[in-house]
């Protein structure tokens, strides 16, 4: 019998482990019995059937037949010992010939009755992992996607309401669906709604107005704007919320139109999921149109600085930040801006984000004087001197990209966006424990088992495979161009399937 299989059949390691029991070995046959007295019993055996009965006995009178081996007591899993034969009756002696007087001649002798063939042996003991495939039997255990938790943080800023087509010199657009507010917002609900089971997605904005022309900026006092807190099946909720939030007035006066307080919200998002003990990775899925400001108008070269600054902070703390630029034609980020953020969100070398034929000493010396830089520039204890820059920079970019797509194109938008996304997948899955009993995979036994990802085998292959490595048997991990595959928008279900005997109960 094949051995049955611990199974996890979703991308969400949601089906049942089961196992076998362990088979005996079958009890030997019996053998023919030679004399016409009836057999014993046969001994106990793994689940065998009668002893062989005696052959033929001889001689000339009928002979008794031989009787059949008792039965034995089943064993496991044993197998069935041959029958015996049963002994042949003697044939009838040849009448004695006539005598003198007509005396009878003398009968023929009885033949010997056939013994009973001896019984067969005791079957086995079962296999040693019987003990296991009895658990395997009535419990479940579940491969789990380590779950990660996205916050969106949407740019509110005044931009984001201009028109895409038409008049755009409006400060915000009379038709609410030609604008990058919209259509970000509606390929966003149309991918939470996907991926809403496997990631527990957070929103907040990146809003606030200038407090020097009185207007409030929250993100200035480490508050996040328009939140709704990571949850799994948070689609709904979101959706409520972001439908819910006003178009800003029409208007261009200080304190009164919406700002890009960028850096702000970062750090704001990147505290709250740090302080998320949720396990699984941690991500922000930055979604912006235009340049970052400190809830003001000020120089525009001082804020992307800020930016990069709180994105490696960020990723130092465990959160990395997904970089999505949507592209209009009045409100371009100056060139390499978006590049910065990406590569800093990423924990890679970054280019200083510098205006063509700048320095990085623009920064001190632009800078200084700004409230928001000179705020940053403090907490990060850095030194206040020329020279001085908030991020981090090299002379090189490391290899990640920002997504893009045009504003104005809503197919991008939602491919692109499902990219991103889809990107945090993890490519980790833990062994749960089976009531509170604590088990592992025997990692000698991995040739066993298989993952398919949508049906197609992906090898054992600690590069570009699975694998569970013996320092951490209780995870199973996709490397390499198997990750890569795991988080193609479109692969969507996966399939692990582990023998009962390579689990270990401790």
């Amino acid at each position: 019998m094949a051995p049955r299989l611990l199974r996890v059949g979703s991308c969400l390691g949601l089906c049942v482990m089961l196992g076998c029991a362990g088979g005996g070995k079958g009890g030997g046959s019996g053998t023919a019995g030679t004399s016409a007295s009836p057999g014993s019993a046969g001994t106990t055996g793994g689940g065998n059937a009668s002893g062989s009965a005696g052959t033929t006995g001889g001689g000339n009178a009928s002979g008794s037949a031989g009787t059949t081996g008792g039965g034995n007591a089943s064993g496991s899993a044993g197998t069935t010992g041959s029958a015996g034969t049963t002994g042949a009756a003697g044939t009838t002696g040849s009448s004695g010939s006539t005598g003198l007087g007509n005396a009878s001649g003398s009968a023929g002798t009885t033949g010997a009755a056939g013994t009973t063939g001896s019984s067969g042996s005791s079957g086995s003991t079962g296999n040693t992992d019987a003990s296991t495939d009895m658990v395997c039997q009535t419990g479940e255990f579940n491969f789990v996607p380590q779950i990660p938790t996205v916050y969106l943080l949407v740019d509110r800023s005044g931009s984001m309401f201009h028109c895409l087509t038409g008049n755009t010199g409006d400060a915000v657009c009379a038709d609410m669906t030609n604008t990058s507010w919209n259509n970000l917002r509606l390929a966003i609900e149309s991918v939470m709604a996907q991926l809403d089971s496997q990631v527990r997605f957070g929103f907040t904005t990146i809003y606030g107005t200038n407090p020097s022309g009185g207007g409030m900026c929250p993100s200035l006092q480490g508050m996040l704007t328009n939140n709704v807190a990571p949850a799994l099946n948070n689609g709904n909720t979101i959706k409520t919320a972001y439908d819910a939030l006003p178009f800003p007035p029409n208007s261009t006066q200080v304190g009164v139109k919406f700002e890009s307080p960028a850096s702000e919200s970062i750090g704001n998002v990147a505290a709250a999921l740090a302080a998320d003990t949720t396990p699984g990775g941690k991500y922000i899925i930055f979604l912006t149109d235009g340049q970052p400001d400190y809830c003001d108008d000020s120089n525009s070269l001082c804020a992307p600085d800020s930016v990069v600054y709180h994105l490696q902070k960020a990723y130092a703390a465990g959160v990395t930040t997904i970089v999505f630029g949507v592209q209009t034609a009045l409100f371009d980020l100056a060139p390499g801006v978006l590049q910065s953020f990406a590569n800093a969100g990423a924990g890679e070398n970054t280019l200083a984000p510098v205006r063509t034929g700048g320095s990085t000493f623009d920064f001190y010396d632009q800078c200084n004087g700004i409230a928001g830089w000179a705020a940053d520039l403090t907490a990060s204890g850095k030194p206040n001197a020329r020279g001085t820059t908030l991020g981090t920079y090299a002379a090189t970019m490391g290899p990640t990209t920002p997504y893009m797509p045009s504003a104005a194109n809503q197919s991008q938008l939602v491919t692109q966006l499902s990219a991103a996304i889809s990107g945090v997948k993890s490519c980790s899955f833990d062994l749960s424990d089976f009531g509170g009993k604590s088990i592992k995979v025997d990692t000698t036994k991995l040739n066993q088992a298989s993952v398919k990802i949508m049906g197609a085998p992906v090898n054992l292959d600690p590069t570009n495979g699975w694998n569970v490595d013996a320092a951490n048997p209780t995870q199973l991990t996709l490397n390499g161009a198997a990750c890569t595959t795991w988080r193609m928008p479109q692969n969507t279900q996966i399939d692990i399937n582990f023998p009962c005997s390579s689990i270990i109960f401790e």
